[in-house]
């Protein structure tokens, strides 16, 4: 099984906590000073823990940005959020507790702030935020009655009181802290993409063993690419869970287009794609469309076909969706298909009873190698003397094409320079095939390969 690793676990963690609304996720972008969280001017936006890394006078800090808590929802979305909150509090070595300055003290404010009262042996800073003139500044005066220790007045969005803040945080640091703090460790990067509600964080949370990221049954939970570090069998890996990718004219809200920009950015800085598909449901347009794109930016790309549990049963039915996959997603060039399902109760909070999983980390170990693969050229050029030997390719304008040599020139997709009498003078289709030959002697399935072919000679070509 695979056993989870925290990123930033030596680092100083300074947590952001609140209630919905009160500019959490602005105050995060402001201190790591990058636009990592989603901001919308609507409660929820943000849902699990996002880090990020903060500098101030020379101190380098993770900055955990939470969703909104309210106390008095115990049940669905709401109380996955507080959960996440919870273990952002408990992991951090300073909370910012953020409230709104215009809006004055709710009760919500004061429940959170009880249970902050409680955690006597970390500092917490009161953050009035939306402080974004004087005559606000001086309204915020009501957060010291929720009883902490330190309030400090901020406009998040406009940078006022910032300066102080970082001061008051760098202060309250524990010493010794590292200069360098790498979020995302080393390691094959996974990311699972598919459509909403396909099963993505159900299967990274069981990989984990904990529920690390939110699941419910409402579609479009996660928000954030999160990405998890993780061990398998000694190998090191990053899992990367993100937002469920729906068609263009489905999506309405400024935030569904920020998740699905942050699942297509996820999507280039990973090598392995593994691709949820819904077995119930079979192969989509909208899955075609993902695993389309993966391909085309160089991706391996692993199939699962996940919630098998649901047409196991149905003989014909799981006959038809296997097929269908091979048929519809043919272009893939035969990647590696993994039929998956997590049933229990304990499913979301990734204790479920799973099927498959660690051949879900195999396939995309294989897959990441077969990407990072280097042929030798004696062995590529032996590979295509017979290729050549078997199948002759089609003139090209009425003159004879000779392949003459052929090297790998990257990989990364792997990239393949074939040197012939005429440059870019093979068909699609004998292209294809040189593809499948290389693809079936060292066992690249699921990953692109690039081939281009250069005359040699000027102009790219050799006269006949």
């Amino acid at each position: 099984m695979t056993e989870p690793t925290s990123p930033g676990t030596a680092a100083p963690i300074v947590a952001i906590v609140g209630r919905p609304n009160v500019g959490k996720s602005t105050l995060f972008n402001r201190l790591t000073g990058a636009r990592t969280a989603i901001v919308e001017d609507q409660p929820g936006v943000t849902r699990d823990r996002l880090y990020g890394v903060a500098e101030w006078d020379g101190r380098r800090f993770v900055v955990v940005d939470t969703g909104g808590i309210d106390p008095a929802l115990d049940t669905g979305l709401p109380a996955h959020i507080r959960a996440q909150a919870d273990v952002a509090i408990d992991e951090a070595d300073v909370v910012l507790f953020v409230v709104d300055a215009e809006e004055g003290p709710s009760a919500i404010d004061q429940e959170i702030a009880q249970r902050l009262r409680k955690t006597a042996d970390k500092p917490v800073l009161v953050v009035a935020n939306k402080a974004d003139s004087p005559k606000r500044e001086a309204a915020a005066s009501w957060a010291w009655e929720l009883g902490l220790t330190e309030v400090l007045p901020t406009s998040a969005a406009h940078g006022r009181g910032i300066a102080e803040l970082c001061d008051a945080i760098v202060a309250r640091l524990p010493q010794g802290a590292p200069e360098e703090i790498d979020l995302v460790p080393p390691g094959i990067r996974v990311a699972f993409l598919g459509r909403p509600n396909a099963g993505k964080s159900t299967l990274v949370n069981t990989l984990l063993g904990e529920a690390r990221v939110i699941v419910d049954d409402v579609p479009g939970t996660t928000r954030d690419a999160v990405y998890l570090p993780v061990k398998w069998k000694d190998d090191d890996f990053v899992l990367i869970d993100t937002a469920g990718l729906r068609r263009r004219r489905q999506v309405a809200r400024a935030h569904e287009q920020l998740a699905a920009i942050k699942s297509i950015r996820a999507m280039e800085r990973t090598s392995v794609v593994v691709l949820v598909l819904d077995a119930s449901e079979g192969v989509t347009d909208q899955d075609q469309r993902i695993a389309r794109m993966a391909f085309e930016r160089g991706k391996g790309v692993v199939v699962l076909l996940h919630k098998w549990d649901k047409v196991a049963s149905d003989p014909v039915k799981a006959r038809a969706v296997t097929t269908a996959v091979d048929e519809e997603l043919a272009f893939l060039e035969k990647p590696y298909v993994v039929k998956t399902s997590i049933v229990g109760p304990a499913r979301d909070q990734g204790r479920g009873h799973a099927r498959n999983l660690d051949e879900v980390m195999l396939a995309a170990k294989r897959t990441a190698r077969a990407l990072a693969k280097r042929i030798t050229t004696s062995d590529l050029n032996d590979e295509l003397g017979r290729a050549v030997a078997e199948l002759s390719p089609p003139a090209h304008r009425g003159h004879l094409v000779r392949l003459y040599f052929a090297t790998q020139a990257g990989t990364e997709p792997p990239l393949i320079v074939v040197s012939a009498n005429r440059g870019r003078s093979l068909t699609p289709a004998y292209e294809r095939y040189l593809v499948r030959r290389f693809r079936t002697r060292w066992n690249l399935r699921g990953v692109p390969i690039r081939i281009v072919v250069r005359g040699r000679g000027r102009g790219g070509e050799t006269p006949e």
